[in-house]
Formats: structure tokens, C-alpha cells, sequence
């Protein structure tokens, strides 16, 4: 069964249909990139996948669990433990330093070998995306392409098997989106499932399928191009 699927999935607000018709699997270890011009809805999109927001109607399944018909506390705890997700503007708490909220799972976490566990790999991904010098300052201080940086680490240091990104390389420089990138391969070869919303073609090159996101629906971009 794949990892993900959404079926006929609907979101309104308002009154007003944002989208309609979304259908998509996505299996395990799959790299996807979702396409489409701004305001479309690719975050509302990302949001349902991650258990942020529900939909209007549709059923969306992840790892075999009706995730449209779950209570939003049942939602929290899936996403605490499988679901990694990245922001396009990472929520930070602004008076902790960089790696005082790298580690904010860690205080949901009693489980001390698995805390330990997560600290090295934390030390890995801060040397691996280069903020050592930037880890004992506080997140009020960065800038916008070291918070996201951050972001990134806190979203995949618990090592997810899931993991939603918001244009995750918008805020970086083209060496660390590499890096971001190469990554994200190293996660898919060893069975991590990344959805994406991009605008970049950088990025999209870098996925096994690229979606493109309509209020219509959702579709493979040959398809649509074939249909064009």
C-alpha cells in the first residue's frame, strides 16, 4: 500500500473552493515535487499532508490511517513521531538561541537513549549545513537564510519518515540548496518519503515525479504538457 494517499480531497475557506479533485499515492521513498503558480494552494496543500489542517471533504490515508477522520491532538502525535515538515517561513521561538530550538523535540521525548540518539545527529546536521558559529546565538539575531537552515535540522534531526517541505531551498544560497538536495537523495535511498512544493526547476529536476497543482486538481506535468 503507498505511504500516502489522498482521494478526491477538497479544501474551502469562506465559501470559496482553494482546491477540488486532489488525488495522488506517493510510496515509500519517494522524492515528489508539487508545482503550481502562487496561491494556488500548494501550503494548504502541504498542510493536510502533514496533519496541520484537515480537509473539506476526501479522505487522506497515511501509513495506513485515516488521517481526515483523526481528532487534530491524534494529528499532533503522528506528526511529533513520523512527520517531518519544513516551513516555508520556520516558526521560531525568538528569545532561544539556533540550537536551543533545533532542539525543542527533544522536551516531547522521556526517552533518554533516543534523546541521545537525536543530539548526535543533531551535531551532524549542524556541521553538515555549516551554522557551527551560528548555533549559541539567538534566533532573533539570523538571518533569513540561517533560519531556514535551522529550520531544516529541527524538521529532520528525528529522522521522519515523512517529510513535507515548503519551499525548503527558497531562503539559501545555491551551495547549501545543493546540499539540501544531495540530502534529501542520501534520505529517499534509505526509504524517506519527501513531498515538496517548489517553484524551481533546480529542484524539481532533483524528484522522481513533479506535480502540477490546479484548482482542478493535481496531475503529472508530462500529462499536463501532453494535454497543452
Amino acid at each position: 500500500m503507498p505511504q500516502v494517499i489522498l482521494k478526491n480531497i477538497k479544501k474551502q475557506f469562506r465559501g470559496n473552493t482553494i482546491f477540488d479533485n486532489i488525488s495522488i499515492c506517493v510510496d515509500n521513498g519517494d522524492l515528489v515535487a508539487i508545482k503550481g503558480t502562487s496561491g494556488i494552494g500548494k501550503s494548504t496543500l502541504l498542510n493536510i499532508i502533514s496533519g496541520l489542517e484537515k480537509p473539506s471533504s476526501g479522505a487522506y490515508t497515511f501509513n495506513g490511517r485515516i488521517m481526515s477522520d483523526l481528532r487534530l491532538n491524534q494529528l499532533s502525535k503522528i506528526r511529533s513521531k513520523q512527520i517531518g515538515y519544513i516551513s516555508q517561513f520556520s516558526p521560531m521561538i525568538p528569545k532561544l538561541t539556533a540550537i536551543e530550538n533545533i532542539k525543542v523535540p527533544l522536551l516531547f521525548n522521556s526517552n533518554n537513549k533516543d534523546n541521545k540518539s537525536l543530539t548526535k545527529r543533531i551535531e551532524e546536521l549542524v556541521v553538515l549545513f555549516g551554522i557551527q558559529n551560528i548555533i549559541t546565538k539567538r534566533i532573533e539575531l539570523l538571518s533569513g537564510g540561517e533560519i531556514q537552515r535551522v529550520g531544516i535540522i529541527r524538521s529532520i534531526a528525528t529522522n521522519p519518515e515523512l517529510i513535507v517541505a515548503d519551499e525548503p531551498t527558497n531562503a539559501l544560497d545555491d551551495e547549501t540548496a545543493l546540499k539540501v538536495l544531495h540530502y534529501f537523495k542520501e534520505l529517499k535511498s534509505n526509504g524517506t518519503t519527501i513531498i515538496i512544493a517548489t517553484h524551481s526547476a533546480n529542484v524539481a529536476d532533483y524528484c522522481d515525479e513533479v506535480y502540477l497543482l490546479s484548482k482542478e486538481g493535481l496531475c503529472p506535468v508530462s500529462e499536463r504538457t501532453a494535454e497543452v
